[in-house]
């Protein structure tokens, strides 16, 4: 199972006190095999996809948006395949980094949201069998 304390990037936009004063909640996705510590006086915003994919969140002010998902490779696509197709799909994004290493994908850039350019950092994390994949991706200013 794959687990992440979504606590990197924040580190950015929020202070360490606020982080480590703050009460942490879990979310867990055991169709995909993941779960996601978040810091819930941070996040306020939580929408879980009817489907049961994943779940996103935003900041009390809407400046930052996390979301975790999962997604089927049911034809166990190569991961070099699945992060083409990824980056055939970024449209209005400006990818300016990625990179693939062992069971893990990570495809970071910018994109528009209205006139504000923003920063997307994207991570995809594979099943040892390539059959599902687990995503979780950071929009932040």
């Amino acid at each position: 199972m794959h687990h992440i304390k979504v606590l990197l990037i924040l580190l950015f936009t929020f202070t360490t006190q606020q982080l480590y004063a703050a009460d942490w909640a879990t979310y867990s996705n055991p169709r995909y095999g993941f779960s996601v510590d978040y810091p819930l006086d941070i996040f306020d915003t939580t929408k879980k996809a009817p489907s049961g994919d994943g779940v996103t969140m935003e900041t009390h002010d809407g400046n930052v948006e996390f979301r975790a998902y999962g997604f089927m490779n049911g034809d166990e696509l190569p991961l070099k395949q699945v992060q083409n197709i990824i980056l055939e799909d970024s449209d209005g994004r400006d990818v300016t980094y990625k990179r693939i290493k062992d069971n893990w994908i990570v495809i970071s850039g910018y994109e528009m949201e209205g006139d504000v350019r923003m920063i997307f950092y994207q991570r995809l994390a594979a099943s040892a069998d390539l059959s599902k994949f687990s995503v979780f991706e950071m929009i932040y200013p």
